[in-house]
């Protein structure tokens, strides 16, 4: 199975194969945990175009009750504490947001449903086996190639033919962003730019990170990871040092980047609502 073609199964399905069998039995709302890191507008836009999605397949409040663990980044704990308290309200399924957080929830949960989306290969990941065969209680969608870093790259040389230095800020602890800067890194030298690297582990790594624009002439933002909360700094800092800038999808937080190439991650977060 291709990674595009990475949606094994979706919320809808999940919420509606106990249906016929409960329907005469259960009572309330069906209920769904929403857990993901603690980002804003991120964490509010997946969890509306969730919603959305699912109120356009038949599923919407007060018939069903989205209940939001936004998490700690860098905090397994902390994220396990939350998933746990979500778990005790008896939610039918998980919605996950990224690979880290999917690996906290399946050891927390290992016989729950997880449905989770991440911006990488979830296999290259660790997250699931492979894709025809997931994991027993799991699957996911990707919202996001690691090549297409390589062809944000080709696209930003087209548009700013001057441009030779690229800085990318990224976090080395998660598997997407490394991803992404693998190929980006195979690329820049089919390309003959150089790529400037800077480690993200902390929010304050970004500001540090983006010290280097000074010798940049152009910012390429990894999706995953510390970053993804600090989209609209790192495009206002390279504006402020006139230096162009490519993202991988246009929402609210990188409206104002010269260039997105990428899915809308908020059309993408419709999709695990669909029926199969």
């Amino acid at each position: 199975m291709d990674r595009r073609d990475f949606l094994l199964t979706s919320l809808a399905g999940a919420l509606a194969a106990p249906l016929a069998a409960e329907a005469q039995q259960t009572r309330g709302a069906r209920r769904i945990g929403l857990v993901g890191p603690r980002e804003e507008p991120r964490f509010s836009e997946i969890r509306d175009a969730l919603k959305e999605g699912l109120r356009e397949q038949g599923y919407a409040e007060p018939s069903i009750e989205t209940m939001a663990g936004p998490t700690p980044r860098g905090n397994p704990a902390g994220a396990r504490a939350v998933i746990e308290s979500l778990i005790r309200q008896r939610p039918e399924v998980l919605f996950v947001i990224g690979s880290v957080l999917a690996k906290v929830a399946r050891q927390a949960t290992p016989d729950l449903p997880i449905m989770f989306i991440t911006p990488g290969d979830p296999v290259a990941a660790g997250v699931v086996a492979s894709l025809a065969r997931p994991a027993r209680n799991m699957t996911a969608i990707t919202f996001e190639y690691p090549e297409l870093s390589g062809k944000r790259l080709e696209l930003l040389r087209e548009l700013v033919p001057g441009v030779k230095r690229v800085l990318v800020l990224y976090d080395p602890s998660d598997a997407s962003p490394r991803q992404g800067v693998e190929v980006a890194r195979a690329a820049a030298s089919r390309l003959g730019l150089t790529l400037s690297e800077r480690h993200v582990r902390a929010p304050d790594d970004v500001r540090r990170g983006l010290a280097a624009l000074s010798d940049a002439d152009a910012l390429l933002g990894v999706p995953g990871g510390v970053t993804t909360g600090h989209y609209v700094a790192m495009i206002e800092a390279a504006h402020a040092n006139k230096r162009p800038t490519v993202f991988h999808t246009r929402t609210e937080s990188t409206a104002a980047a010269l260039m997105t190439y990428g899915a809308n991650e908020a059309d993408v977060d419709h999709r695990p609502a669909e029926d199969p």
